[in-house]
């Protein structure tokens, strides 16, 4: 495709233009150069289409893997990272398209009940009983988790003497985190699972839908509820970094990578009734360092083991489609579930990079570039809470 006959309209028409959510690209044509990407001088992707233009006609399964796992891939990593993107790889080998997309706004079992745990425990705080009661409930269930005992006892030094707005806030965040317990989805669990006994807002929301189509975006409706409204109401009167701690309570997705750190953090601010941890996005100043009181090193995954990783999997991904050899277990690993090449599966791993390129200047360079993550201070600041979604 020339120059000349790279247009608007041949971009809108090629299947490749299907896979840009949560990226520059998917601004629009006219509107890209807004986020630092301009289409219409982009040669990587008017290749790209040039190279889908030569297959003729795009099979179903091949358009079906652009639309739904390419498209769909969740931009934070997701806290099962690489698992949605190997999965990708897979459909593009096996010329399948997955059933269930495991990326936003999917759960599995085991994460919920960890979060349930400790959802007790800021309970338990907030009906005014001690932590050595609450320790011995949680530890009769026996979940291989955290030491309960050391876990309850830093918990209710950390949130200290209850007071209207650290009980609000507490409250604020119960709703919050079960909502999430509740919308989020899983193969096996279709919204039906988890607080079966709580209304916490329409979990069959009108929104746009974000990869596995009988679920929509549950973010905004849980804030809809009556009892929310009346507490936000509430902590506006009284919190004076309320609008802070709304934005840090509504971003706490579960599907992201450090959902317990966060929340760690977000309950250090809440025991001293005020902001003194940073977003990403805050401006500069000094933070308060916050210890890992829930014992939840284990919920995230290694940033520099992470790092590595994505550095060989975006290498074996472009060698893989330009018929080059690359060596390494990951390599290996991208070559077997890609099996034999195909002009098909080269556009489809071409068109994959591309968009791994994109992600990884927005927010998974959080998880997949260590020195971005050092450069926004892993230390201080809420790091890796998930994307911010409006």
């Amino acid at each position: 495709m020339s120059a000349s006959q790279w247009t608007k309209d041949a971009y809108e028409h090629s299947v490749s233009s299907r896979c840009w959510w949560f990226t520059p690209y998917d601004a629009g044509w006219d509107e890209s150069h807004k986020y630092g990407v301009d289409m219409r001088s982009d040669d990587e992707l008017r290749e790209i289409v040039e190279m889908e233009r030569a297959l003729g006609d795009v099979p179903d399964w091949a358009r079906r893997i652009v639309e739904i796992s390419i498209n769909f891939l969740p931009p934070c990593g997701h806290y099962l990272f690489p698992q949605a993107y190997l999965e990708t790889v897979s459909a593009v080998g096996s010329e399948t398209p997955p059933t269930f997309i495991h990326g936003c706004y999917a759960v599995e079992r085991d994460r919920k009940e960890r979060m349930q745990d400790h959802l007790l425990c800021l309970d338990a705080w907030l009906a005014g009983t001690d932590p050595e009661t609450a320790a011995r409930e949680l530890a009769s269930r026996k979940h291989p988790h955290p030491d309960w005992s050391t876990v309850c006892a830093d918990l209710w030094r950390v949130l200290g003497e209850p007071t209207e707005t650290k009980k609000l806030l507490v409250e604020r965040t119960l709703h919050r985190h079960r909502w999430w317990l509740k919308s989020m989805v899983w193969d096996d669990d279709a919204r039906d699972v988890f607080c079966g006994d709580q209304y916490l807002g329409d979990v069959r929301c009108e929104a746009d839908q974000y990869g596995n189509p009988d679920f929509c975006d549950p973010y905004l409706a849980e804030s809809m509820s009556p009892r929310v409204r009346y507490v936000e109401a509430r902590l506006a009167e009284i919190c004076c970094d309320w609008e802070w701690f709304r934005t840090v309570i509504e971003q706490s997705w579960l599907c992201a990578p450090k959902a317990f750190r966060f929340l760690e953090r977000l309950l250090w601010c809440i025991g001293k009734e005020q902001r003194v941890v940073a977003l990403p996005h805050d401006p500069p100043g000094s933070t308060e360092q916050v210890p890992g009181f829930l014992q939840c090193e284990d919920t995230y995954p290694n940033s520099d083991d992470t790092a590595r990783w994505w550095r060989a999997f975006a290498a074996a991904l472009e060698a893989w489609w330009r018929g080059e050899d690359a060596s390494g277990e990951v390599a290996a690993d991208v070559a077997e579930r890609l099996g034999e090449p195909t002009s098909v599966k080269q556009w489809l791993v071409r068109l994959l990079v591309r968009r791994l390129e994109l992600y990884e200047r927005e927010e998974l360079a959080k998880l997949v570039n260590a020195a971005a993550d050092t450069k926004r201070g892993r230390g201080g600041s809420l790091d890796n809470a998930g994307p911010s979604r409006s």
